[in-house]
């Protein structure tokens, strides 16, 4: 599967990945999900140990909602 094809399998399959890895990085490699975490560099290190390259790297949203304060520039979430 190439990297395109990952990327489309993202988000084809967003609403789940947000119920298995909410605010989560994951890499995504051939339709499989080979590392998750909240740490962008692990998770980088870990696919690239498990699978070497050509795997795509995404933030899963929580779902939750927000809102992005354009003045102050950074991010407000609301619970």
């Amino acid at each position: 599967m190439a990297v395109t094809q990952d990327f489309n399998w993202i988000t084809q399959r967003y609403p789940e990945l947000q119920r298995k890895y909410p605010s989560r990085y994951i890499a995504v490699k051939n339709g499989k999900v080979v590392a998750s975490g909240r740490d962008f560099g692990k998770v980088y290190d870990a696919a690239v140990r498990r699978v070497k390259k050509d795997f795509v790297t995404g933030y899963i949203l929580s779902g939750e909602p927000f809102v992005l304060d354009t003045r102050l520039q950074h991010l407000h979430y609301t619970v």
